[in-house]
């Protein structure tokens, strides 16, 4: 399998968490001619996002499709639930992360790209749908489903990332002891403490290289 992929892609990172999860090696492959808009890219992945899996004549886009292909044919340990109820709640929480909370912070990404701060009335719509996750998730935790990492964290994981970076300038929000619970847990997570530390590394020097001008 084939992983296309870029180092600061909030999807991307996304899966490659999910792969960690699950000891899942892929081949890790930028898009060819340095773009997802290249015609050779358009070429493999007509689609033109990242992330993309390319696993013999299959190709996948939507980092939840890849993530749920990955669950389907490897081993290791779930990335859902094992009953409908509880893969049916994760899926749902891994939607609302992605519509919600990554969505939010998406909009923002233009704004620091021209060398602007956001603001705490900006921050506003990601920070409520933090929240809005919390109060869904499982309350005993500390992951979204449960005592294990699923699918829902790793879009978690990865948009928490934006949300401390985006918000460093503007005041933050308290948080619930639910929410500081599953932090702690995301932040522990041993299979994912090398690659968050990489990754926020990543994301911080593309913040510091829009606030240079």
């Amino acid at each position: 399998m084939i992983l296309y992929q870029t180092a600061l892609s909030s999807y991307s990172f996304k899966v490659r968490l999910a792969l960690a999860l699950k000891a899942c090696h892929v081949e890790l492959r930028e898009p060819p001619e340095g773009s997802y808009r290249s015609p050779a890219y358009r070429a493999i992945v007509p689609a033109a996002t990242v992330p993309a899996l390319v696993d013999g004549d299959l190709v996948l886009t939507e980092s939840d499709a890849i993530i749920e292909y990955v669950e389907d044919t490897v081993g290791g340990p779930p990335l859902l639930p094992p009953d409908p109820a509880g893969r049916a709640r994760a899926r749902m929480l891994s939607r609302l992360c992605d519509l919600r909370l990554e969505a939010s912070l998406r909009r923002l990404f233009p704004m620091v790209a021209a060398g602007a701060a956001p603001t705490e009335a900006d921050l506003a719509p990601a920070r409520e749908a933090w929240l809005l996750l919390g109060t869904l998730a499982d309350a005993g935790g500390p992951f979204a489903c449960g005592s294990m990492p699923t699918l829902p964290d790793c879009g978690v994981a990865a948009a928490l990332v934006w949300l401390d970076l985006l918000g460093r300038d503007a005041p933050g929000v308290p948080e619930t002891p639910r929410l500081r619970m599953w932090r702690d847990a995301i932040d522990a997570e041993a299979r994912w403490q090398g690659l968050l530390h990489a990754y926020r590394g990543t994301a911080h020097a593309w913040m510091d290289a829009r606030s240079a001008g």
